[in-house]
């Protein structure tokens, strides 16, 4: 008999602990009988599908969701290719969600998603403004400089609306993991709304606030990476200021190792600059003529600072482990830096620099050629 009690312990135990982990959804979706209604998480940067769900007759359903871990995650309600609702849902989360299937809802029983949709309401509000003066600034005629300055200060008080009402967000909810997400809305891809080099002191706040929260999670990581590379530019940019005056842009790019490789630290040499990709076999080839090249010259005052525009770079890694020369990507392919310092059109393409720190010659891919020039120049 106590085996059996203890037995029946244990199984009520375990139950206990696994419910821990679990969230539940009560939804109801107006106008959706017997629709199927798909479950999507945010994993890091991409969407999966957890389940898909069909609606009672009343357009209602119940859902469990089985948590990966006691962090904040991300999940989202769809019909089709219309965005139901969304939650962040934590262990033990007893949601409610009433929607109307076109995208406006209301939840209760979760702080995180009440958040959450408070913070998107403001953002989907802020988007469609700025949207709406861009249109308009397409329809008028440039020479009316008042109404372009109209326009251009309209849109500029959205923007700094936008990122006070995110900023104080902040202030308001330290541990929220939606402090988080506001740091990285955009007004478009070239518009982040926190793209300023001294944004970056937000970004450590908030990192500082949720890592004691919640230092299993995953979008600590999107968050630090954020993190790493404004500091990166921010010494870039600090070393292109204080550097000493050349003829050529300067470069500074992380190597095999993650460490900073400055093209100007080369200066006094005879340099050719290459940029290129892994995935062009020919240009494989013509380095392995560049092996023989290189050996030959380098100890006479000859480098090579080469440019890969790969965006995988573990592929890109493997590749260039064996060549002799100095190896740099910072995984952003054309929207590298580099490509517009040297105003790339296309790869492969290739400089020589003298030691004076003058670009002689570009895009020679013959060897003989190669080796005429960088004889003559050392």
């Amino acid at each position: 008999m106590k085996k059996i009690l203890l037995l029946a312990f244990v199984v009520l135990f375990v139950s206990s602990c696994n419910n821990t982990q679990n969230a539940k959804i009560n939804a109801t979706i107006t106008d959706a009988k017997d629709v199927k209604v798909v479950l999507q998480k945010l994993n890091y940067s991409k969407m999966s599908v957890i389940d898909t769900i069909t609606t009672d007759s009343a357009g209602k359903f119940k859902y469990k969701v089985k948590l990966p871990n006691s962090s904040p995650n991300f999940y989202y309600l769809y019909i089709n290719d219309t965005k139901v609702a969304s939650m962040v849902l934590l262990p033990k989360d007893n949601i409610t969600i009433v929607a109307d299937g076109k995208g406006s809802y209301t939840v209760d029983g979760s702080l995180e998603s009440s958040n959450l949709k408070k913070i998107d309401s403001t953002f989907y509000a802020a988007v469609a403004k700025m949207n709406s003066l861009t249109k308009e600034a397409q329809t008028i005629n440039t020479d009316n400089k008042d109404q372009v300055k109209s326009i251009n200060r309209q849109r500029g008080q959205v923007y700094v609306q936008q990122k006070r009402a995110a900023i104080r967000h902040i202030m308001d909810n330290p541990n929220s993991i939606t402090s988080a997400v506001v740091l990285f809305q955009k007004f478009g891809e070239n518009l982040p709304v926190f793209g300023e080099m001294s944004d970056v002191i937000l970004f450590k706040r908030v990192y500082d606030s949720l890592q004691v929260v919640y230092p299993e999670s995953e979008f600590m990581i999107a968050l630090m990476d954020e993190i790493n590379a404004r500091e990166k530019l921010f010494e870039f940019e600090n070393k292109l200021s204080s550097a000493s005056e050349i003829s050529f842009p300067d470069l500074v790019l992380p190597d095999m190792n993650g460490n900073q490789s400055i093209l100007s630290s080369l200066t006094g040499k005879v340099i050719m600059l290459s940029f290129w990709s892994v995935a062009q076999t020919e240009h494989k080839m013509f380095n392995n003529e560049l092996k023989e090249l290189y050996s030959v010259y380098r100890d006479k005052g000859f480098e090579i600072y080469q440019v890969a525009l790969d965006v995988d770079k573990p592929v890109w890694a493997s590749a260039v482990q064996n060549l002799p020369w100095i190896n740099v990507n910072d995984g952003l392919g054309t929207a590298s830096p580099a490509i517009t310092a040297y105003n790339i059109k296309k790869i492969p393409s290739n400089f020589i620099i003298n030691r004076k720190g003058d670009i002689i010659a570009r895009d020679i891919f013959e060897i003989s050629k190669m080796e005429e020039i960088v004889k003559k120049a050392l």
